[in-house]
């Protein structure tokens, strides 16, 4: 998936991405996160332009994608021993597919 992050030049707190959605080439949407570095948990509000965003509890993929992309991709995280970062799950998924009959029982 490929998106641009825009920040905002009037509110420093905010930041927005455009996707192209899955489903439809013909639809676009726009995450928009704000921040707050002040705080232990320094995301404040979302809001994304898709259909599932005004139905989800919590929040849609398109604002979760733009988060990890800001945190765990932008390496405020670091990549090598974060939990979710992606080489590491797929290490994860490439070790369950080996195992044997004996490992059933």
């Amino acid at each position: 998936m490929e998106f641009i992050v825009e920040c905002c030049n009037e509110h420093d707190d905010l930041v927005r991405a455009r996707f192209q959605s899955r489903h439809s080439n013909s639809k676009n949407h726009i995450a928009t996160v704000q921040f707050d570095h002040h705080k232990q948990q320094p995301t404040d509000a979302w809001y994304c332009t898709c259909s599932a965003a005004a139905r989800e509890v919590g929040m849609c993929s398109h604002v979760t994608a733009l988060r990890w992309h800001l945190g765990v991709n932008k390496a405020v995280i670091s990549t090598d021993n974060h939990p979710l970062s992606a080489s590491r799950l797929i290490k994860a998924i490439d070790d369950s597919t080996h195992f044997s009959e004996d490992d059933l029982s």
